[in-house]
C-alpha cells in the first residue's frame, strides 16, 4: 500500500476534472485535424515539384550535349 491518504473527491471536482479533459481533447482534435491540412498540402507540393523536377530531367536530357562548351571554348571574356 502507498503511503498515500486516499480523499474521495466531490462530484463538482469530478465534473470541473471532465470538463477540462473535454476541452483539453477538443483543442487536441482541432490541433491535429490543422496539422493534418498542412501535411496534406505539403504533399500535394511535394508531388508537384518532384513532377516538375522530372520534367526538366527530360527536358535537360533530351537536349543532350550539343549545347554545352567545351573547355577549350569556355574561355573568359575579351575585358579579363
Amino acid at each position: 500500500m502507498s503511503d498515500k491518504i486516499f480523499k474521495p473527491m466531490n462530484l463538482k471536482s469530478v465534473e470541473d476534472k471532465l470538463i477540462d479533459l473535454e476541452i483539453r481533447l477538443t483543442h487536441q482534435e482541432d490541433h491535429i485535424h490543422s496539422l493534418d491540412k498542412t501535411i496534406y498540402e505539403q504533399d500535394r507540393i511535394i508531388s508537384a515539384l518532384t513532377e516538375k523536377v522530372k520534367q526538366m530531367n527530360h527536358k535537360l536530357k533530351s537536349v543532350g550535349d550539343e549545347n554545352i562548351l567545351s573547355a577549350a571554348d569556355d574561355r573568359p571574356p575579351p575585358h579579363y
